[in-house]
């Protein structure tokens, strides 16, 4: 605790400094508020374990991360706030760095919002012309920026946005960061797989063998249109999903690329029919083990046809769906 006070009081000193110094004082401030940000999780570490130990109702309550994010908050505004007529030594070349330390403090609390935020601020200052682009700024800081930005355009299921920014974190990202280029698949693998059907090569699984365990079962059963298989994965790792904020992207698959890939196993198997009856879809469905009645695929086939997975129509009459002669499933 003490170590956390002194710091978080020399992280607030060196911001007053800072105000008055140029560029050269970044590396300080990099490394101070860096130790800003874990010894302020080792202080929270620390008052959880007492508290649990204890069942005072006076108790301090692990905060101290929250603090933090304050005190680096203002260093990001002292960064951004640099009136120096030399960009080549203003301080905001450290913008991006202490954006991204925010980003982590953000992500560890679950405060989204305020990442957010952050990003909103930075957007009206580089419109304004008041900083660099990011890609003039040191690859490290750019990666982990566009990481980060990756991962909210993926939550807000900004699909194409998050592509692109996750695309330039790995293309930057240092060859040898395995670890590195794994967090960033680790979105960018579902993103791909969403927006154009792409299933990683097996050279990707030899690479990220973590990867591998996490996604390949699913991955294989969405090409099989395998239902049955996909459910059972998905549940199996739905709290891994749930924490990585990737649980909802998982299900629009399932519905976006497994469920028409079942329906044209069914089309297949009819010998390309381009009329086949809304129970022959029922009992693909029931043979993957989904109980559905026939309202409710006919509810399915629509979404599918309005979505573009499927061409065709619904004869509410014949109770069939015609499906178009020329790709009724397109890719």
């Amino acid at each position: 605790m003490a170590a956390y006070r002194e710091q978080n009081a020399l992280t607030q000193l060196l911001n007053r400094i800072a105000e008055r110094t140029d560029k050269w004082v970044l590396p300080v401030v990099y490394t101070v508020t860096q130790e800003l940000r874990i010894i302020a999780m080792e202080a929270d570490h620390y008052i959880e374990d007492r508290m649990s130990g204890s069942s005072a109702s006076n108790s301090a309550k692990p905060n101290k991360l929250e603090e933090a994010a304050r005190t680096i908050n203002r260093t990001l505004t002292v960064c951004l706030n640099d009136r120096n007529s030399s960009m080549q030594n203003s301080r905001k070349w450290g913008v991006y760095f202490i954006i991204s330390l925010l980003f982590k403090i953000y992500f560890k609390l679950g405060t989204i919002s305020l990442a957010t935020s952050v990003v909103r601020v930075l957007n009206a200052s580089s419109a304004a012309g008041d900083i660099p682009s990011v890609e003039e700024y040191p690859k490290a800081h750019m990666v982990t920026f566009k990481y980060y930005v990756g991962i909210l355009a993926f939550m807000d299921e900004e699909y194409e946005k998050a592509e692109e920014h996750l695309h330039v974190a790995l293309n930057n990202c240092h060859k040898r960061a395995t670890r590195n280029q794994e967090l960033i698949l680790q979105y960018l693998l579902p993103t791909h797989l969403l927006l154009h059907r792409r299933y990683p090569s097996k050279a990707v699984w030899r690479t990220f063998p973590r990867l591998q365990i996490i996604y390949e079962e699913l991955f294989n059963a969405s090409k099989r249109g395998d239902m049955r298989t996909y459910e059972a994965a998905l549940a199996a790792r739905e709290k891994l999903f749930v924490t990585r904020r990737i649980y909802l992207t998982m299900l629009k698959i399932r519905t976006k690329i497994v469920r028409p890939r079942l329906f044209e196993q069914v089309y297949l198997a009819s010998d390309k029919s381009t009329r086949v009856p809304v129970s022959a879809f029922r009992k693909g469905l029931e043979f993957v083990g989904i109980d559905v009645d026939d309202d409710q695929v006919e509810c399915w086939a629509a979404v599918m046809i309005y979505q573009g997975q499927m061409k065709g129509y619904i004869s509410r009459e014949r109770k069939t769906i015609v499906l178009s002669n020329n790709d009724p499933f397109p890719r």
